[in-house]
């Protein structure tokens, strides 16, 4: 008897510590699941992105009208296109409008959280933090950045350090473009000459009566680009009156974008060793304005329509429909076509409508080009040709 009691007691002492402990695993277990939930939400609130690049902007992710995105940008990073200060067109350099914010660095990238907005009426452009952003008005959608605690960044003053002593201030590292000698040059010609300088500034000369040649990028444009063609796409001259400007040398860039401003057409490249900017009179780098686009509609046109009728003027673009039961007409080029080529015929080359159901398309008139290369696309073969005063490309 007096052995049993002696077990018992022994069991007893074991058994208590234990459920002792499970009760607390037990209540513990029962508060557990809200305190995650609050986590989590609070992480889907602004969800982690990928590592990305410098040049993505708002447009290219894939979030509404007030979604949060956390965004991780890797070091050596170039600046980009930029509307606006403190809220930025959604067609901004997500990367460079941190850094204008003060937010980041080039040299360092790091970590940031945007906003999805609705679109502004306008846009306030400024500089600051070494990068400028350029002014417009209304745009369609927006983004702000948002802080650690969940508030929208504020633009604040940009603070100029007090002078540590009443001495001079030194004399700037970079010398001012006026003081660069004048270099004549053709309307060929392109940077590959200086692409080894990087940080050289040229100072070049254009003479009049230029025609268009080929060049990749926007406001930053591969070496092997021509810089006076570069030059009329920036704005900065014209075809017909040359002109002055100053370029300055740069490294290559991962990828090149494409567009048409003031009647010229860039291509879009992948990665390039060298390129080049332009610089304004202060010693800026100049950065490309969006073009005002307007659209003239042609609602019922034949299939012999070209666009040699229509004067090239920059952001002006036609929207031509086709009726069905179309015939193929003269076309000459591939993807930029002459402007007497038959523009539904083209159309269908470029695989965007058929003879047998017409349809609807947009182009966008540009200079001509110095030759036009010739191939056959969906049924239709088009021609080759030399030089010529006028061209279309497709937009969509």
């Amino acid at each position: 008897m007096e052995f049993r009691r002696l077990a018992a007691m022994v069991l007893v002492a074991l058994v208590l510590p234990f459920s002792f402990t499970s009760c607390l695993l037990l209540e513990e277990a029962l508060l557990t699941p809200s305190e995650a939930e609050t986590t989590m939400a609070v992480k889907d609130s602004a969800p982690m992105g990928p590592k990305v690049d410098w040049l993505l902007t708002a447009e290219g992710l894939d979030a509404s009208v007030g979604q949060r995105v956390t965004l991780k940008f890797p070091p050596n990073g170039q600046v980009s296109s930029v509307w606006g200060t403190g809220i930025y067109t959604n067609d901004s350099s997500i990367g460079s409008a941190a850094v204008h914010m003060g937010l980041l660095t080039f040299e360092k990238g790091g970590e940031v959280t945007i906003e999805i907005r609705n679109g502004q009426a306008s846009y306030e452009g400024s500089a600051r933090n070494g990068v400028s952003s350029s002014s417009y008005g209304e745009w369609g959608g927006s983004f702000v950045f948002i802080d650690t605690y969940g508030k929208e960044v504020m633009v604040t003053a940009l603070q100029s350090p007090a002078p540590i002593a009443p001495e001079p201030a030194p004399k700037q590292v970079v010398p001012s473009p006026k003081q660069e000698p004048q270099v004549a040059i053709d309307w060929g010609t392109d940077a590959s000459t200086w692409s080894a300088e990087v940080g050289k500034r040229v100072s070049l000369t254009l003479p009049p009566d230029g025609s268009a040649r080929t060049i990749w990028g926007t406001g930053v444009y591969t070496d092997d680009s021509s810089i006076g063609t570069a030059a009329v796409h920036m704005g900065l001259i014209t075809f017909p009156q040359g002109g002055k400007i100053t370029i300055e040398i740069r490294g290559g860039y991962e990828s090149y974008e494409g567009s048409s401003l003031n009647g010229v057409s860039s291509d879009a490249y992948g990665a390039w060793d060298a390129s080049f900017v332009f610089i304004d009179a202060k010693g800026n780098v100049i950065l490309p304005q969006k073009p005002s686009s307007t659209t003239i509609e042609i609602p019922s046109a034949d299939w012999s329509i070209s666009a040699a009728q229509w004067e090239v003027k920059p952001g002006v673009r036609y929207s031509v429909t086709l009726p069905p039961g179309g015939s193929a007409g003269s076309v000459w080029g591939t993807d930029i076509y002459t402007n007497d080529s038959s523009i539904g015929t083209a159309a269908v080359h470029a695989g965007l409508i058929t003879f047998n159901a017409g349809g609807k398309v947009t182009l966008e008139l540009v200079e001509g080009k110095p030759s036009y290369e010739g191939s056959t696309r969906n049924g239709v073969t088009s021609s080759s040709y030399g030089n010529w005063g006028g061209s279309y490309r497709f937009v969509r």
